[in-house]
């Protein structure tokens, strides 16, 4: 019994409008086209496979069969096992097998791959995206019969492969639309986020200047000046190491008190040999809002150091003990074994420096402890989460 004719045109025209479907649910879009093809075709078999991108390996992302109607993917054929094969992909042409097992092109995956699936001709159409070859696309023909497609039906195949190869592209354009979209919407946050910090240091700034005025003591313009350029380093080596870890959202506890440390040295002639750091390298960030007050605290109790201390006994030291108790908790000491004070006692004097370690460790620290007359150290101890 002859089967009646099929117009290849019109159903061509039929599979380029399973557009409909959403673009990234590519397995049904690719059912919807086999179901369609195999049909037109008189085929059992249609699969459609991708480069890897090394072009070592196709990978299946889609085998139909009629036969079952099962649907199949993410097998792996690898170059190495069959080069012949490749090398006739790699020439770009259709390729046509009436018999697979005999055809030069395709009877070394005899064994492996035709047996297994009946197959005894096939039709393989490269698909290409941008001009570059990116898979190929099989009809495949089962059971005993060979099979010789004719010049219409290789059109038909053709233009099959150009319907998928444009899903294909349309799927990876919204994929990299997408990508794009998420990069804007992180970089405006970015952006809001500097903002934010930049207003937020300059505001710390004005308020310390402000109780500087109102609180302090000191005339000396170039004391204030020197101060104020230490306090303004920690803000600015933290917004450096934001930078350079590319987190932008919190800075690494040790690389910043190291920094801070370093900076006090150079800046303070004469001190390189009393500072002494001792600290544990973690991987442990603080966020930038806490990281900032930290800073501006080992910042207020340097300068204090420096001028009760070292300017009237250049040989008094300034230990610093920087250790982590856990995978959020870290632990910082400053001080010496000399002869405490009463810190808070002092704080309700009218300087600027006491009082602002107080307020900022109350503000980031669980616990925190400060110099007596039997222990001359301050203890902060800071949870990260």
């Amino acid at each position: 019994m002859e089967l009646p004719a099929i117009n290849l045109l019109e159903e061509i025209d039929s599979v380029s409008k399973i557009h409909v479907l959403k673009r990234d649910d590519i397995d049904n879009l690719m059912v919807e086209i086999a179901k369609r093809v195999v049909v037109c075709l008189r085929i059992e078999r249609l699969n459609v496979w991708l480069f890897n991108p090394e072009h070592t390996a196709i990978i299946s992302m889609g085998e139909y069969d009629l036969r079952n109607h099962k649907f199949n993917k993410e097998s792996v054929l690898q170059a190495k096992d069959f080069p012949k094969y490749f090398e006739a992909l790699k020439e770009n042409k259709i390729l046509l097998a009436p018999n697979i097992h005999t055809d030069p092109n395709t009877k070394e995956f005899s064994e492996a791959y035709s047996k297994p699936n009946d197959i005894i001709s096939l039709m393989d159409i490269p698909m290409r995206i941008g001009g570059e070859l990116v898979g190929v696309m099989c009809f495949e023909k089962t059971g005993k019969v060979e099979r010789v497609f004719t010049e219409s039906e290789k059109t038909f195949a053709f233009s099959c492969s150009l319907v998928f190869a444009s899903n294909l592209e349309a799927r990876q354009r919204r994929a990299l639309q997408f990508k794009l979209e998420d990069a804007l919407k992180e970089k405006d946050l970015l952006i809001k986020e500097i903002n934010h910090r930049v207003k937020n240091n300059f505001s710390i700034l004005i308020s310390l200047m402000r109780l500087s005025k109102n609180q302090g003591k000191t005339v000396d313009p170039k004391t204030i000046f020197e101060e104020y350029e230490q306090r303004v380093f920690s803000m600015l080596k933290m917004q450096d190491l934001l930078y350079q870890s590319k987190n932008y959202s919190g800075v690494n506890v040790y690389d910043y008190i190291s920094e801070l440390v370093m900076e006090f040295k150079q800046t303070h002639t004469g001190t390189s040999n009393v500072i002494n750091l001792k600290a544990e390298k973690s991987e442990l960030n603080l966020d930038s809002k806490r990281a900032l007050h930290l800073g501006l605290i080992v910042t207020e109790v340097f300068l204090n150091y420096f001028k009760y201390c070292f300017l009237k006994n250049s040989t008094c030291p300034l230990n610093i003990h920087l250790s982590f108790t856990g995978k959020d908790k870290f632990i910082l000491k400053l001080g010496n074994d000399k002869e405490g004070f009463d810190f808070n006692e002092k704080v309700k004097a009218e300087t600027l420096g006491l009082p602002l370690i107080k307020d900022l460790a109350e503000g980031i620290c669980e616990k925190a402890n400060y110099p007596t007359l039997k222990s001359n150290y301050y203890e902060f101890e800071i949870t990260t989460n």
